[in-house]
């Protein structure tokens, strides 16, 4: 019971004042990275950063570190300095000859700045009718026509898309509460309220309704799918009080060239949440260890691809006094050579058909000798001690966690999914809670626009910026699919006055 104890606060203090990183010293696999030249090779080329220049020094080269150039759209302002009359005059007594210049760059920044778009609609009337006929009269009612304007996501707001876009990336993407945007507005000589905006957010939110159901049905017409989920608190939740806990789940999926990332919330952890979410799907779902998703693993078509990370840190929390050492650190190590053949195949590159040859000729013997040493092990530890905990939790998940070497597209662990809950995690930890239902679902659709567009490689800004302008004149389902991430480009967004 004391080394129970002790194992327990060691952990707490670790996960308090410790580090994160689960990363095991090279050298706990011997020497396996001393011939390892591909990947040498690539980390080589990854520091050699564009602006560096080398210097040949005997027997080597020597690289000079140079700042990264600046971006060439980026607008220039030239600003020239020039000698003095007298400068120009040689000590001979001739006039000196201009040869050239040398340039060099600073990045300026222009504070940001507000201001007001005036929408002028031209009114127009007849004279003639306006005038009346021979005998002076005039009709009852005369006819005048007024210029239609583009439609307003928000009709008759003050609030233009780029207001809304700035609003919304700033508190789903760079993680400011709606009270902090208000003081920065301040700033500017502007009152707007962080009520304002809240009510703003909520209805674009549900404006992008159509958007969110679309990627949904692209991410289950495709055989390889990611979730995972975290807590949220929302303040006023029908029937429930405020410290009542709910949930944040995020899914993942789509081909790779149009994945998408959804968040939805939910008031419970339940697995018919993933279940719901994941009707009518057929393939493989990565998902953490949790019994929540054990139905998945029941549903016909469906395979479930566990996660190696989990299972890893079980280990890693059961090394004695954090060293590697004992049978936690040989599960460790043999973790490890799993998780060194899948960076190998990532350096390199490897094509889908070549990952599934790699893994089923060198991974899945690493596995069958990974399960021996659990079996092994179990009988011959105490059975309410970390290890034994470890070898438990990864024996139960076995079933799941060795589908991964079935199929070159799935991945060792769930990490992309985790990485995907993180950006909300840190929000989070910033605004705290939601008030509403409704600003939770708002809250969700707009995370999932921001960060789908993220993992397309578009701007968050100038995406919401467009959709927030295009979306209006929306009718049929095609004009809403051409607004989706992965259906635009950079130069499509940036193009279009979305003013």
């Amino acid at each position: 019971m004391n080394n129970l104890l002790s194992h327990q606060i060691r952990l707490l203090k670790q996960d308090r004042y410790g580090r994160r990183s689960e990363k095991i010293d090279p050298e706990e696999f011997g020497q396996q990275t001393l011939f390892n030249e591909v990947e040498l090779e690539a980390c080589a080329e990854a520091t050699d950063e564009p602006g560096e220049k080398t210097t040949d020094v005997s027997g080597h080269q020597r690289k000079k570190r140079g700042h990264r150039p600046l971006p060439e759209d980026l607008p220039r302002v030239r600003k020239e300095y020039d000698l003095s009359s007298d400068e120009k005059t040689c000590t001979c007594g001739c006039e000196m000859t201009c040869i050239g210049e040398e340039v060099s760059e600073q990045l300026d920044i222009v504070p940001a700045k507000m201001q007001v778009i005036q929408h002028a609609r031209k009114k127009y009337v007849c004279k003639a009718c306006s005038k009346g006929n021979e005998n002076g009269e005039t009709k009852n009612s005369v006819p005048i026509k007024t210029a239609q304007r583009p439609g307003q996501i928000i009709p008759k707001s003050i609030a233009a898309p780029s207001l809304l876009a700035n609003i919304a990336v700033a508190k789903f993407c760079d993680h400011l509460p709606l009270y902090r945007q208000e003081s920065i507005f301040k700033r500017l000589n502007i009152d707007l309220t962080r009520k304002t905006m809240s009510l703003w957010m909520i209805r674009v939110g549900k404006c992008v309704t159509p958007l969110i159901n679309l990627l949904r049905d692209n991410m289950l017409d495709y055989d390889v799918a990611y979730s995972d989920e975290t807590t949220v608190q929302v303040l006023k939740e029908p029937g429930r009080p405020p410290t009542s806990k709910s949930y944040i789940w995020v899914f993942i999926g789509g081909p790779p060239d149009r994945r998408a990332i959804i968040y939805r919330y939910e008031k419970t952890r339940s697995g018919s949440c993933a279940i719901d979410f994941f009707d009518d799907f057929l393939g493989a779902i990565h998902t953490d260890g949790y019994s929540g998703y054990n139905a998945l693993s029941s549903k016909e078509g469906v395979t479930r691809i566990g996660c190696f990370a989990h299972a890893r840190r079980k280990f890693i929390e059961a090394l004695p006094n954090g060293k590697m050492k004992g049978k936690a650190a040989e599960a460790v190590r043999l973790i490890g050579k799993l998780y060194h053949i899948e960076k190998m195949l990532k350096t390199e590159k490897a094509t889908h058909q070549a990952i599934y040859q790699r893994r089923q000729s060198q991974s899945k013997p690493i596995l069958s000798d990974l399960k021996r040493f659990l079996e092994d092990a179990l009988p011959k530890v105490p059975p309410k001690s970390p290890i034994a905990a470890a070898c438990s939790y990864t024996l139960r998940q076995w079933p799941c966690l060795i589908n991964y070497i079935e199929d070159g597209r799935y991945e060792i662990d769930n990490n992309r999914a985790e990485r995907a809950i993180k950006p909300f995690v840190i929000g989070r930890k910033n605004w705290l809670f939601a008030n509403s239902v409704a600003g939770m679902d708002a809250s969700v659709n707009l995370f999932t626009l921001i960060e789908t567009a993220k993992e397309n490689g578009l701007n968050p800004y100038a995406y919401l910026k467009y959709i927030f302008t295009k979306l209006p004149a929306c009718q049929f389902v095609d004009d809403y699919e051409a607004l989706l991430p992965f259906n635009l480009k950079t130069s499509d967004i940036l193009d279009h006055d979305t003013s």
